[in-house]
């Protein structure tokens, strides 16, 4: 009996077909290939936008239990995975496909679906907020691919522009493969080659040996080659450094540069064994060059099957004739033959219903479409803020002369800074030996952080006792661990507590103390923060960094919510595809723009203690914050902007607390 539901969207077409999103496709797609013991189908068609479905076959759901139609109303984003009798869900595309390849793993280790979680199992393990190549797999690229299809669907037009996205994952592959240890992965195989050059005989064998050579995987293959041009290169450059020496040192002429070059023409030449081994010998790993096959480097991942669903889907609505499409995306095209070459993808397509027979017919066929690509897109991609990579970090780097003019702009713009105190004033303190072992954070932490850990969670939790009536339901966004939501729910038993965190190994720390705690108040969503859509009364944070800080005001804004939010990593700051900056009116009205908050932000994050720029940086924290404040102010809250108690706990210690326009009590 399967212990996990999968809710994700699709609607039954026929007896033979099924409607879904190309996250439904890429999600079946997985669970096809993966074939995962423990898991059931939940259709659900509301919200499905039909002009950005795509059908399939309904021989995809032979592997797996299914029902169509459901009504069951979920909390975040589909797909989601709710485990039976379990308090842990899990939300978003990369999140439910990375926990169904794990648990098939588990099920069948002897098949190492775990590589396809990539190395160390990062493959689309951070979340979209903070990197662009899960951005690109999850969000830009379907939404992106699905519009441009119901364009060509509708027949808008015979000539379409490529979009940006699409474009961002070919010129990916014209990249270098980007692999971990790089030295250390070509190391054996340098000493590979090396042997054999030593047991080379004949001009045969010469003629035999493989410059290309190819490593089997359990699910691909991994492709490198010898660059003999670049070996010769280092041959040449040694051969003409020691002539040079030699002529220096004998103070004379010599002929020796003319012989050098000859010998190494002669090098080039590899049908002489002599010259091939000593070729060979002077190869470092330098020589050693891997193919760029998969998205994410050498091996395929998780991140291939969800691009082979979008790309595909794509060729489908060109009916197949991807010549319109060669001159341009020809490293995706070359990438998408060699994906289906590949046994277990070829056939999880055939399950899957994918017409590639109809690929091979129809490829060199001429079409009536013609695609663009818009003039400069390379350069606008090169440049783009969010970089096509695992973890992004803003480039923008502010100098001295750039946060003076950002602070006189404040000053002329006659910006305020309000702050408050606490609503407890300086009693917030915790009796944590009087609460149960577990509640408080003793059990993850040394000794050193401790304190300061408790005297920060004092501050947030007395501050949320202050606001909380029997029945509401918190959140905890960015929760770690739980220590925040944890103490919470301890606290206020009649309320329900979310905790919300896209990192598992923190999750799995807060489950095991919950579960000894056997408290029955606490629900897990393993999610990105902005998928969660369920309704609550009070969110709070601590130290939620950069933009994450402003996603949880904005959610808490959106759902008329009280909140409690302790700002951290201002640095971090930047504009996404969920947040611009300054967020409020006031900001703006007052001359500050989007460079000015940026350096605003960073010089925000000079606040470590005995610092020169201790007194800016919280001046500019301040700042930060303020806009903050002013924008819940803007929709109607009370806010107070006061500082953590002691000062000393942490030199993140700013504290917003807001009061939604409905509620009754304030801060002081």
């Amino acid at each position: 009996m399967a212990s996990n539901i999968i809710y994700l969207h699709g609607k039954v077409v026929d007896d033979e077909t099924i409607l879904v999103p190309l996250s439904s496709a890429a999600l079946l797609f997985v669970v096809q290939y993966c074939s995962p013991e423990s898991f059931s189908l939940k259709f659900s068609k509301r919200n499905l936008e039909e002009g950005k479905c795509f059908k399939i076959s309904c021989d995809s759901l032979d592997k797996t239990e299914y029902v169509f139609d459901i009504e069951d109303e979920q909390d975040c984003t589909l797909p989601v995975i709710r485990q039976i009798d379990d308090i842990w869900v899990r939300s978003g595309l990369c999140g439910t496909i990375r926990y169904i390849v794990s648990q098939a793993h588990d099920d069948r280790p002897q098949e190492h679906l775990d590589d396809l979680l990539g190395f160390r199992g990062g493959s689309l393990k951070a979340c979209a907020e903070v990197s662009g190549w899960t951005k690109l797999c999850e969000v830009e690229l379907p939404d992106t691919v699905a519009q441009l299809v119901n364009k060509i669907r509708n027949e808008e037009s015979t000539i379409y522009s490529l979009p940006e996205d699409i474009m961002k994952l070919e010129w990916h592959f014209l990249k270098p493969a980007k692999i971990h240890n790089d030295d250390k992965t070509k190391r054996p195989f340098l000493k590979q080659i090396q042997k054999e050059a030593d047991n080379l005989v004949t001009d045969e064998d010469v003629s035999e040996f493989q410059y290309n050579r190819e490593i089997h995987n359990p699910h691909g293959v991994t492709k490198f080659y010898v660059n003999v041009n670049s070996v010769s290169e280092t041959v040449r450059s040694e051969k003409k450094n020691k002539n040079l020496e030699f002529e220096k040192k004998k103070k004379k002429k010599s002929n020796s540069v003319i012989n050098g070059g000859s010998d190494v023409e002669n090098l080039q030449d590899n049908s002489s064994v002599n010259n091939l081994k000593n070729l060979l010998k002077k190869m470092t790993i330098d020589n050693l060059e891997f193919s760029h096959l998969y998205s994410e480097g050498i091996t395929i991942t998780m991140a291939d099957l969800i691009l082979y669903t979008n790309i595909y889907h794509l060729f489908e609505s060109l009916d197949f004739k991807i010549v319109s499409v060669q001159h341009h995306l020809q490293h995706i095209i070359t990438w998408f033959d060699h994906m289906t070459s590949l046994p277990r993808v070829h056939q999880t397509a055939i399950q899957c219903g994918y017409k590639l027979g109809k690929l091979t017919q129809n490829r060199n066929m001429t079409s009536p479409i013609e695609f663009t690509v818009e003039e400069g897109l390379f350069e606008k991609i090169n440049e783009d803020e969010m970089e096509l990579s695992r973890r992004c970090r803003g480039k923008y780097r502010p100098i001295k002369p750039d946060v003076w003019s950002a602070l006189d702009k404040v000053v002329k713009g006659e910006i305020k800074i309000e702050t408050g105190r606490h609503p407890r004033g300086d009693n917030t303190a915790i009796l944590w030996s009087e609460v149960p072992e577990g509640v408080d954070p003793g059990l993850d932490l040394p000794k050193k952080r401790l304190l300061r850990k408790c005297e920060q969670l004092e501050n947030l939790v007395t501050a949320v006792l202050e606001l909380a009536k029997p029945g509401d339901v918190i959140v905890d966004f960015c929760s770690g661990g739980g220590h925040l939501g944890i103490a919470v729910a301890h606290f206020l038993p009649e309320c329900t507590v979310y905790l919300i965190e896209n990192k598992e190994e923190s999750l799995i720390r807060a489950k095991q103390r919950i579960d000894k705690l056997n408290m029955k108040n606490v629900v897990i969503y393993q999610c990105n923060q902005d998928y969660f859509r369920g309704k609550f009364d009070i969110g709070m944070c601590l130290h939620a960094c950069g933009v994450a800080t402003d996603m949880v005001l904005k959610q808490c804004l959106q759902n008329n919510a009280s909140f409690v939010i302790c700002p951290c990593c201002y640095g971090g700051i930047q504009n996404t595809h969920l947040m611009t900056y300054p967020t409020s009116r006031y900001y703006k009205d007052s001359g500050i723009v989007y460079k000015d908050f940026l350096t605003l932000g960073h010089a925000a994050d000079q606040t470590e203690f005995n610092l020169v720029l201790e007194e800016q940086g919280k001046y500019c924290a301040n700042l930060v914050d303020t806009d903050r404040a002013a924008l819940a102010k803007e929709h109607g809250y009370k806010v107070t902007l006061c500082s953590l108690n002691p000062l000393t706990c942490t030199p993140k210690n700013n504290l917003l607390i807001g009061i939604a326009p409905e509620q009754k009590s304030e801060p002081s």
